[in-house]
């Protein structure tokens, strides 16, 4: 998936740029061309297509003038949460390289058949480091390029938007402002006076400099708010439930579970919510394959369904040996030979018959009944019985974490057929996104570094406290914010280094 979308990355910036220059190359369409491009502000380069207008300034400007008493406050607000961000967000890009250089020093305490015991947590270790790179076709699911891309700009617009009001309030010229696509991921930014910034206090200046941060942190907020009381809004539309959102094209099970389908039952165990079913994925993953969910079946059924029975079966020999697709490899304890046994019989067939953990469990049934368990030499992979309400029991085989990592379940379902899923689906998976973005906006923004709004806002921070101190000490300056910027890009490389090594 990701090299397929890189590919296609590259033809289309190629066939941009081929576009671009033939229109440039020839006379004939140069002039007019170059003004159309001039009449859209636009400008390509290689990997960039950039917008720059002037057609918002007008609005900046009356947002600005309106009630500015009450936008001072506001803004005045955002230096403090900046602050408190750019410590938080210094503190954390500190504290992540001794972290990883403590981890790397500790003694490995686990064996790897220990390891392969909690498989699900892992194959995720990526999924919890506190910085990662956020890549389409890697991390992104390819079919929410959407919800990436708009909430990606709906958070650079709000970052620079707040610049471009607090610029107004504060009666800076905004002389323009911009968007771009660079290679595949949008954003936005906004031209300030710079003479006009200069001539004012540096409290002002902060005022408009911490005016990004400030405003991510605000959309933080209430995308959490929303994501929080969704629940309670969907309780009057929607029914609680366990259905399917999304199941990715690389699933196994892509062509068999139907999407908006129900899950009812996973391996025997019962799913009512999105809670349910990852409760449940745990508990099977968390159990060891001798204790996985079997089947009972008489002696005779297991002689008539066994394609191939082994006795004094090994741990880490299936008996089915790649006879058929259909067919599962099963151990089972019979009352003539004690020992494991194997035998090679057609999952489906074995699955409808009643669950069982112990032998004990089949015992009331009969006392030629067996507990048969699905056999797994690594355990890793599983045979897995997923019920839904569209279709037949589907048998899954393979790691847990295929389907966790491919399936997403959600607790609700619509209440009528009129009522659209995106309520459900799309808009929660937008501020998901939303809030995500505009936090590491935020984060990143606060840190005091070159090219960020940190660096800025260190610079004038300084210059409201002591302006003498900022003029014999600009040289320290410089080296603390070249430190910062260093250890941002330390971060930044381990991020990418845990992730992909």
């Amino acid at each position: 998936m990701f090299i397929r979308l890189v590919l296609q990355l590259v033809i289309f910036w190629f066939t941009v740029y081929v576009i671009n220059y033939t229109l440039l190359r020839f006379p004939n369409t140069k002039r007019s061309y170059i003004r159309i491009l001039r009449s859209l502000g636009c400008h390509i380069s290689i990997g960039n297509i950039g917008f720059y207008s002037t057609s918002f300034n007008r609005l900046f400007y009356q947002i600005g003038r309106k009630k500015p008493r009450l936008w001072k406050i506001w803004f005045t607000i955002g230096i403090f949460v900046a602050f408190i961000t750019a410590i938080f967000s210094c503190s954390i890009l500190v504290f992540l390289p001794l972290k990883y250089i403590y981890d790397r020093q500790q003694p490995i305490l686990f064996t790897r058949q220990n390891l392969t015991d909690q498989n699900i947590p892992i194959e995720n270790d990526r999924d919890k480091l506190w910085i990662q790179p956020i890549i389409p076709g890697v991390n992104v699911p390819l079919e929410e390029l959407g919800h990436f891309f708009l909430a990606l700009l709906v958070c650079t617009i709000f970052h620079e938007l707040g610049h471009a009001i607090a610029a107004s309030v504060e009666q800076v010229r905004v002389n323009g402002c911009g968007y771009f696509l660079f290679i595949l991921y949008p954003g936005a930014y906004v031209d300030l006076n710079e003479e006009q910034i200069q001539m004012i206090t540096a409290y002002r200046q902060l005022r408009i400099y911490c005016a990004g941060v400030f405003h991510n942190m605000v959309l933080v907020v209430v995308a959490v708010i929303f994501l929080l009381i969704q629940p309670f809004i969907l309780r009057h539309f929607y029914i609680e439930t366990a259905s399917v959102a999304r199941i990715s094209k690389d699933s196994p099970i892509y062509s068999l579970l139907p999407k908006h389908s129900t899950i009812q039952d996973i391996d025997g165990c019962i799913v009512r919510t999105s809670n349910d079913w990852y409760q449940c994925l745990r508990s099977i993953s968390d159990r060891h394959v001798l204790d996985s969910t079997g089947y009972c079946l008489t002696q005779a059924e297991i002689q008539l369904l066994s394609s191939y029975t082994e006795f004094n079966q090994t741990s880490n020999y299936d008996c089915c040996q790649n006879l058929s697709q259909k067919n599962y490899c099963f151990f089972y304890h019979s009352k003539q030979n004690d020992s494991q046994n194997g035998a090679c019989m057609e999952a489906r067939s074995v699955t409808n018959h009643p669950r069982c953990l112990l032998q004990s469990d089949c015992s009331r049934q009969g006392s030629d009944v067996s507990c048969v368990h699905p056999f797994s030499s690594d355990n890793i992979t599983r045979l897995i019985r997923i019920v839904h309400s569209q279709g037949p029991a589907i048998l899954f085989v393979g790691s847990i974490n295929e389907i966790y990592r491919t399936i997403s379940i959600q607790s609700y379902k619509a209440k009528y057929s009129f009522i659209s899923t995106i309520f459900i689906t799309d808009i929660p998976l937008f501020f998901q996104y939303v809030a995500a973005f505009s936090f590491a906006l935020a984060f990143f923004n606060a840190v005091p570094c070159y090219a960020l709004d940190g660096q800025y806002i260190l610079l004038a921070f300084i210059e409201h406290l002591s302006p003498s101190l900022y003029r014999r000490r600009h040289k320290n300056l410089v080296y603390s914010l070249i430190f910062c910027t260093t250890l941002l890009i330390v971060n930044i490389s381990l991020a990418f280094a845990r992730y992909f090594l």
